[in-house]
């Protein structure tokens, strides 16, 4: 049951992406606070399990993905704010538990529902006559819930 590993990341994750949607910013004490939690849960499973791998493929993929989010906000600057980043860490670090296969579907489902989110909003500049805006990490924990499920019901 190591999907219940996930929880205390993608909990404050969710309650980012409400936060990303009311305020538009990702408080980092909340970033701070999951990053800590989560890596306690990660511990003590790996402590009670004896299988130290699965913090250290958490912990891989949760640098890997805030890493490569980096890459990407430093690619078109303004697009996506370090806040995005550090919930990308958190989040990787939350699905890492599960496995690459859960990190790569997760990555292919943010880009999918990122590009609907991108082209729902172009509608709507297009109307409003002016640049409209989207959070994105409300993709970023969406995407994750998605794949943790699908990694749960495929097993």
């Amino acid at each position: 049951m190591v999907y219940l590993t996930t929880l205390p990341g993608l909990v404050i994750a969710l309650a980012l992406a409400l936060e990303d949607i009311r305020s538009r910013t990702i408080p980092r004490t909340w970033v701070a606070a999951g990053l800590l939690v989560q890596t306690a849960a990660l511990c003590l499973s790996s402590a009670m399990t004896g299988r130290w791998e699965v913090l250290i493929l958490a912990l891989a993929l949760g640098a890997a993905s805030a890493g490569l989010q980096a890459c990407l906000a430093l690619v078109r600057p303004g697009a996506l704010g370090m806040g995005d980043v550090t919930c990308t860490g958190l989040t990787g670090l939350s699905l890492g538990a599960l496995g690459w296969v859960t990190a790569l579907v997760w990555w292919l489902l943010m880009g999918l529902i990122g590009a609907l989110a991108l082209g729902v909003a172009a509608l709507l500049a297009r109307r409003e006559k002016g640049p409209v805006s989207i959070p994105f990490a409300p993709v970023i924990v969406g995407a994750a819930i998605l794949a943790g499920l699908a990694a749960v019901v495929m097993g």
